[in-house]
């Protein structure tokens, strides 16, 4: 690590408090952060593992509506973190990235014996996301970024990481709901080469990344991260209450002030510098919230089928299946702290 990779700030380091949503894709995590954006303390960033890629090497839009390189909020991180983004290799920490945040080094991560395989680039890496983080506090001046990266790896990486205090909240979503979202052809706006377009997956593309994103979240006490759980069509039908559980979850009492914005259909945000995450993000000065349950009507009968017997076993212990959603989305949602 360079010294122009150093925190610029010359006061004690800070742990650096991390809301994490994890899960699927398409699952709402986006409409999620936009919302816990609304409280007080809390900055909505968007997915900042593509920072380095569709941030500094690709020059997408922010959710500001500027592109990054252009915006002076992420300009102002840049600085706070490197003295100007000009002195980061961003080839080099893409590279510690990928080395780092891979699902086989999970068991590296978690034990320090096998950790030492890995430590120097689990260092350099440190060092360079953790000024991040912290440069996004002290620009925002609030205290809980909101990261929606999704991926296990990463998680457990800023759980391990110095000077870093992560909560993960395990979003989860119908898989045919994901799948269906997943399978349509939707143009990505904040790109800057035209047109490109989001990934799109077959029913059993789908399924497979369902499952893989969701299933490292039940082994949580294994990695001793504080979790818990919720579902989208809970945050959708009772934004107020599921916001108020995170937050206390997150050692942040929402006030009845606070969560009264939350009870409209139509809810005023703040402008929003989410780096990467679902284009709703851009120019929205409004989420409005209602259940996206379009997949059932409109899904091919034969991909529905392939996803519900593909996901079945996890489908089920969400309550998506065998009609006991109500009572599997409360005591699903129990917060763990491990």
């Amino acid at each position: 690590m360079t010294a122009s990779s150093e925190p610029r700030s010359g006061t004690e380091p800070q742990t650096v408090d991390v809301a994490y949503i994890a899960g699927s894709g398409r699952s709402g995590s986006t409409v999620l952060a936009l919302l816990l954006g609304r409280l007080p303390g809390f900055v909505p960033v968007g997915g900042l593992t593509n920072l380095w890629e569709r941030g500094l090497q690709k020059n997408y839009i922010c959710g500001c509506g500027s592109h990054f390189r252009e915006c002076p909020f992420w300009a102002s991180v840049g600085e706070e973190a490197f003295g100007g983004w000009e002195n980061l290799d961003a080839d080099e920490v893409l590279r510690l990235q990928h080395a780092v945040t891979r699902y086989r080094n999970i068991p590296r991560m978690i034990a320090p014996r096998a950790r030492s395989a890995l430590s120097e680039n689990l260092s350099e890496y440190s060092s360079y996301v953790t000024s991040i983080y912290r440069a996004i506090t002290r620009v925002s001046g609030r205290s809980i970024v909101i990261d929606n990266s999704h991926e296990s790896p990463l998680a457990v990486f800023l759980r391990k990481a110095p000077d870093m205090r992560a909560h993960v909240v395990h979003l989860v979503r119908d898989s045919r709901g994901v799948a269906f979202s997943g399978s349509k052809k939707m143009l990505r706006p904040e790109a800057t080469r035209s047109p490109t377009y989001m990934e799109r997956y077959s029913a059993a593309q789908a399924s497979m990344g369902w499952l893989l994103a969701n299933l490292p979240y039940h082994a949580m006490w294994t990695f001793s991260l504080p979790h818990i759980r919720m579902h989208y069509e809970s945050l959708v039908a009772s934004p107020a209450t599921e916001i108020a559980r995170i937050a206390e979850f997150l050692g942040s009492k929402a006030s009845p002030a606070e969560l009264s914005i939350f009870a409209a259909d139509s809810i005023d945000i703040a402008d929003n510098h989410m780096m990467s995450g679902n284009p709703y993000r851009l120019g929205r000065e409004q989420v409005q919230l209602r259940l996206d349950d379009e997949w059932r009507t409109k899904m091919n009968p034969t991909d529905r089928m392939v996803v519900t017997l593909l996901t079945s076993p996890l489908a089920l212990a969400y309550g998506y299946l065998g009609g006991r959603r109500s009572r599997q989305a409360t005591s699903g949602s129990k917060v763990q702290n491990v």
